[in-house]
């Protein structure tokens, strides 16, 4: 009974109400879209980060990841890969020789990153192929062919088909130096990465650098990431005295900006629900002031102070949960339309570009970030019935009925 009355009520004044339940609407609309458009930018950036720079997994010698000293080799390095490439949970992996050095032209010179590859592992792990703007991929029977990022180039003052001058030490601690041939220009939307990564064939560093076919990381590129920590412990277990190193080590920035999503749907749906409460509270202590009158004769009637305070208490949350539906509805069918279409940022390409971000961003939102939003509305709609109702109670019949 006392819902019913509720109900009619929030009636009373059509126009009021329907401006509420329009700012719940929207309010609720966008705060959903804003965690949606959040989590699409931050998958954006994991995927490539593990697709195509980092992959789920790194395997190092403990000491390399100190300075990147070329001795620490892993000794079982083909074992590792070995077993790696039997596990029916790793989509592809790959050997490699991480080198810190420097690249020249008669431009100039820069501190890079060499990584020496294998180029059909690569190709897998990496997807290096389809980063291809210019030029070819590694060929076979070739020597010293370079692949090298447009930003790299341009900054250099390099074409393709120019040869470029790697220096690095080698193992036993000499300055080597080689000229390599420039056979393809890469581009990436990380242009940090572009501005510090070159790729070479691992057969000309490793005669170079007097490695003995040995390398210095593996790759594991794996099918889900729900099977990382399963795999990390299958193999620390087979090859102890190696580190094996998850993505979120790896890259901890990136780590880190997906531990804080949960922190963002309150952040973001804070800002929006508190400012739509100020706004619920002031339509119900209007409603309760108009209807001071009408409050006090039902005081005065018998009727209980605490019914009183439930029928305003349910007259704000019915208020706040007939907007719902509508800003649910709204919000997940421009959620299903820019995930599937995508949002463009083409003319913040380069500033995206430069965090390593995507300038075409899919939205999405998962049922535990939903049901968060929603518990927050919840509690929204009964912290903002609280005053108005609380007001109530502090009316005295006799003195209501005079005004």
């Amino acid at each position: 009974m006392l819902l019913k009355i509720s109900w009619r009520n929030i009636w009373r004044n059509k126009k009021r109400s329907i401006i509420i339940i329009a700012a719940v609407m929207t309010g609720l609309s966008a705060g959903i879209f804003l965690v949606a458009f959040y989590n699409g930018m931050i998958e954006q950036r994991v995927n490539t980060a593990i697709q195509s720079e980092i992959s789920h997994l790194q395997v190092h010698h403990p000491g390399f990841t100190n300075d990147y000293d070329i001795n620490f080799s892993l000794k079982n390095g083909a074992a590792i890969l070995k077993q790696v490439q039997a596990d029916p949970v790793v989509k592809a992996t790959t050997g490699r020789v991480i080198i810190k050095g420097m690249i020249a032209s008669a431009a100039g010179s820069s501190g890079i990153t060499i990584n020496a590859v294998i180029p059909e592992q690569e190709g897998l792990v990496t997807r290096l192929p389809g980063k291809l703007v210019s030029g070819n991929y590694f060929g076979a029977g070739k020597n010293n062919e370079l692949l090298i990022s447009q930003k790299l180039l341009n900054k250099l003052k390099l074409k393709l088909s120019n040869k470029a001058i790697l220096t690095f030490q080698d193992k036993e601690g000499n300055i080597t130096s080689a000229a390599f041939r420039i056979i393809g220009i890469y581009k990436t939307i990380n242009t940090p990465y572009d501005e510090t990564n070159v790729f070479v064939k691992i057969q000309d560093i490793d005669s170079l650098a007097g490695l003995n076919n040995q390398f210095n990381e593996i790759a594991i590129l794996l099918h889900s990431n729900k099977t990382l920590k399963a795999t990390r412990l299958k193999l620390s277990t087979a090859f102890p005295g190696i580190t094996i190193k998850p993505w979120t080590e790896i890259s901890p920035e990136i780590g880190l900006t997906v531990s804080v999503s949960e922190q963002m749907v309150f952040i973001f749906m804070g800002i929006i629900l508190l400012a739509l409460a100020f706004g619920i509270i002031n339509t119900m202590m209007m409603a309760v002031l108009e209807r001071t009158r009408e409050i006090g004769m039902l005081l005065a009637l018998g009727m209980n102070k605490i019914k009183i305070f439930k029928m305003i208490l349910m007259e704000t949350v019915l208020l706040v949960i007939a907007g719902c539906p509508g800003g649910i509805a709204f919000a997940f069918t421009a959620i299903a339309i820019t995930k599937r279409t995508g949002i463009s940022f083409k003319k913040f390409e380069e500033v995206y570009a430069s965090f390593g971000y995507s300038d075409i961003v899919y939205p999405s939102l998962d049922r535990r970030q939903f049901g968060l939003i929603m518990l927050l509305v919840i509690l929204t709609a009964i912290i903002s019935a609280l005053f108005p109702a609380w007001r109530t109670l502090r009316l005295k019949p006799a003195a209501s009925i005079r005004k």
